[in-house]
């Protein structure tokens, strides 16, 4: 029964997209005794977490523990959207089936929790890439109520949730196209925060992301550089690696003028290394290749 979990997640994901889209869609055509902003927003939420299902069936199949809890918040979340729809306890057909699958999808997965130990990709994505996406995820949520909240403080007005949503993308992005204009000071002051959230969420992403892949690069830039500079190499010696007790011996190397060639692979080593005047190379250093490349056949010695 464990097995058909992430099909039964993503043939729940299809249906609860489905009945978002009819929300959306038909408005008022068929739900006339529903206020349109309880269809919008609910609806859209629908979609949103419909296409979240689909796609958290490759992580249900894997049974990552981040793809369980995941899961359960978005049940949880189907359900209060499917809630946001209607009025009191007047559940329409679709709705009661939609609330039903939720539940049933809910208890398989409290029963086989304990199937769903093995780590997820995200666990390896440093401390700050967690941070800046939690901080993109707040800042969004943060515009998009506050927005709703503030809507007679705009003009035009906002009553709606795409509205609001587009509201908040355009100031969290800085775009500032104008249709739309704070006209009092709560709303001004609310636009500035949303705004500078944005610009700082933004800008902290972009070095969490973009700036390893740069500082990778210009790693390999550097380590071709002196792979050319190894080549007049000569009666060298090579240290494999580092740990504190060859600090001793790497200074007594070098005070006797004997050139030295260190293999790391830790960035911030490498940058100490280099700082105290020895020669660096950034691999791992259990590579023949590299060994090859700072000069192994003309050196000296090799110390492990």
């Amino acid at each position: 029964m464990q097995n058909i979990v992430p099909i039964l997640m993503s043939i729940l994901g299809i249906y609860v997209l489905s009945l978002g889209i009819v929300s959306v869609v038909l408005g008022r055509t068929s739900f006339e005794n529903i206020p349109l902003f309880q269809l919008h927003a609910g609806g859209t939420a629908s979609v949103i977490i419909g296409v979240f299902m689909v796609l958290l069936g490759s992580g249900l199949k894997e049974r990552t523990r981040i793809s369980w809890y995941v899961a359960i918040f978005l049940i949880l979340t189907s359900i209060l959207s499917i809630l946001v729809r209607i009025r009191g306890f007047s559940l329409i057909y679709f709705d009661t089936i939609g609330i039903s699958v939720n539940i049933l999808m809910l208890s398989l997965l409290l029963r086989y929790r304990k199937e769903y130990i093995f780590p997820s990709r995200i666990n390896y994505l440093p401390i700050e890439g967690k941070l800046a996406l939690a901080a993109i995820s707040v800042s969004a949520v943060y515009g998009v109520t506050g927005t709703l909240l503030l809507g007679n403080q705009f003009a035009p007005p906002i009553h709606d949730f795409y509205t609001a949503v587009y509201y908040t993308f355009v100031i969290l992005t800085t775009l500032g196209i104008g249709d739309i204009l704070p006209v009092t000071d709560t709303s001004r002051l609310f636009t500035v925060s949303v705004a500078v959230l944005g610009i700082a969420s933004f800008l902290g992403a972009i070095t969490t992301f973009i700036g390893p892949v740069l500082q990778q690069r210009m790693s390999k830039m550097v380590n071709v550089m002196e792979s050319m500079e190894f080549t007049g190499f000569g009666d060298h010696s090579i240290v494999c690696g580092y740990t504190p007790i060859c600090y001793d011996f790497l200074k007594n190397m070098k005070s006797m003028n004997v050139p030295i060639v260190v293999v790391v692979r830790d960035m911030e080593l490498a940058t100490a290394l280099k700082n105290e005047g020895y020669i660096v190379y950034r691999e791992h250093a259990d590579n023949i290749e590299v060994l090859r490349k700072v000069g192994l056949k003309k050196a000296k010695n090799v110390y492990i």
